[in-house]
């Protein structure tokens, strides 16, 4: 009896020990901590294999191709520049492609870093290139493959580690961002009891299925986004935890990558929380300033940072007159650009032919998109300000909202780019599911989180390829 006693003081009822037994008909219908029912093992067996068909896939058409096609060449030649005394912003992978972000960056990719590629050679007139005349990342025509070789193995290992890394960095941000609403650590184990687990499971599921489109196209480009939401993640989760300062550090990582998220540094600002703003000057400081001046050192630093204005930051505000990265990433009709701005340049000219239209938004189209993000910026200002406490919702609502608005204002805006609604979207689906068995869904929450999922999978499907394959077939 007094082992009774003492064991309903360590787990506070009788319904626990029954939960906590070694009962194998208990272990199975109510499985303890991390021990996964077969069905949970089911799954996760056909996700782990469906990332791994996927992993091939990405394989196949980058580092076994003649010419990758990913974006991740470029990423791993800037940083091979960056730590050999290179032009960072001259380097080009075998597209061409330059790499647009800042130096930080580069320097912590140099794990990643990949020799520049060998300039091509010339050919006789009217010779063809071929896979005997042109060497492995330049296009060549006829088969695409190219097999796995001495000299494009290294590509091929960067390849492998970046797309684990990115699923690494999707279920991390998922987890982190339900434990921040569930006020959980991140290595607390899931409940026991069947709806508290199920709740536990779709917490963490639904987000990255409604955001799978903009998941699975970053990783097709090998593209950094998936990085920044794991850093984003972790900076909300140590927010929640009210471990500001750290929660400020990561939060800025972001905006040192790529500069639309800048207005996510808003929120401790607006909040009047001092010590998260103290950690994101902190992490601006040392992404931005310290950590180029120890490599590249104080004069090359201020050179590079002139050069990245020059280059891109005037172009894609509309000013500056250096044209070099028009047709990667600033002329509104030259790539895949999801913008508001890029909206209403199309929808002025829609009657022009694409390649035919303006280069440049004009200063009327900027000036509304301006407008625009000032009206979304105070009305996140006055939904923050009317809350007189941040619970974990409302802190992921508010950096959803303030997400949301610079993907509006931001001259570019790639498809993946919705990615970064993680937060918004995980807030919502929390707010929408029922918090006991016999509780409702908040359809008016939820069905604004399908219609997004639904958009977001209808852009990332390849309607142009499937037509034409298609159009091949019937013909």
């Amino acid at each position: 009896m007094l082992a009774g006693v003492r064991f309903r003081s360590r787990c506070g009822s009788f319904r626990e020990f029954a939960v906590r037994s070694p009962s194998r008909r208990c272990m199975k219908a109510f499985p303890r901590g991390w021990r996964l029912s077969r069905c949970e093992r089911s799954w996760l067996l056909a996700g782990a294999l469906g990332l791994v068909i996927f992993g091939a896939v990405l394989e196949k058409r980058t580092a076994l191709r003649h010419q990758p096609m990913t974006d991740l060449g470029a990423f791993s030649c800037q940083a091979w520049a960056a730590w050999h005394g290179g032009d960072i912003y001259g380097t080009t992978d075998w597209h061409g492609w330059h790499c647009q972000y800042p130096p930080g960056f580069a320097i912590l990719f140099g794990p990643l870093a990949h020799p520049l590629p060998e300039p091509l050679p010339s050919l006789a007139p009217g010779e063809r290139r071929t896979s005997a005349n042109t060497p492995w990342g330049y296009g060549v025509q006829g088969g695409n493959f190219y097999g796995l070789h001495r000299d494009n193995f290294r590509f091929f290992v960067i390849v492998a580690v970046w797309y684990m890394a990115s699923v690494f960095f999707a279920l991390f941000s998922a987890h982190a961002l339900a434990c921040a609403l569930e006020g959980n650590r991140l290595r607390d184990e899931p409940p026991a009891d069947r709806f508290s687990r199920r709740r536990w499971w779709a917490l963490r599921l639904i987000p990255l299925l409604v955001c799978i489109g903009s998941i699975g196209t970053e990783w097709s480009r090998g593209q950094v986004d998936l990085l920044m939401l794991a850093a984003i993640a972790l900076g909300l989760y140590l927010a929640a935890s009210l471990r500001e300062f750290s929660a400020g550090f990561c939060l800025s990582f972001p905006a040192t990558v790529k500069l639309f998220p800048a207005l996510l540094l808003l929120y401790p600002l607006w909040r009047w929380r001092w010590r998260m703003s103290a950690g994101v000057f902190a992490g601006l400081a040392f992404f931005l300033i310290l950590l180029p001046g120890a490599v590249f050192g104080p004069r090359k630093t201020v050179d590079v940072y002139q050069t990245l204005s020059r280059v891109l930051i005037k172009p894609s505000l509309g000013q500056g007159t250096d044209k070099s990265r028009s047709t990667e990433l600033t002329a509104m009709n030259n790539t895949d650009n999801q913008s508001l701005l890029a909206g209403i340049h199309n929808w002025t000219h829609h009657d022009v032919p694409r390649r035919k239209r303006p280069e440049e938004a004009s200063p009327l189209a900027r000036r509304a998109v301006y407008a625009t993000g000032l009206v979304l910026l105070a009305g996140v200002a006055l939904a923050m300000r009317l809350r007189r406490s941040d619970s974990p919702l409302e802190l992921l609502l508010s950096t959803g909202l303030l997400m949301g608005a610079a993907l509006v204002i931001a001259p570019v805006a790639h498809n993946y780019y919705y990615l970064l609604m993680l937060p918004l979207i995980a807030a919502l689906v929390d707010y929408g599911m029922p918090r006991n068995p016999d509780g409702p869904w908040l359809m008016k929450v939820i069905v604004p989180v399908v219609v997004f999922m639904v958009f977001d999978l209808s852009r990332a499907c390849p309607w142009r390829e499937i037509s034409c394959a298609i159009g091949e077939h019937l013909s």
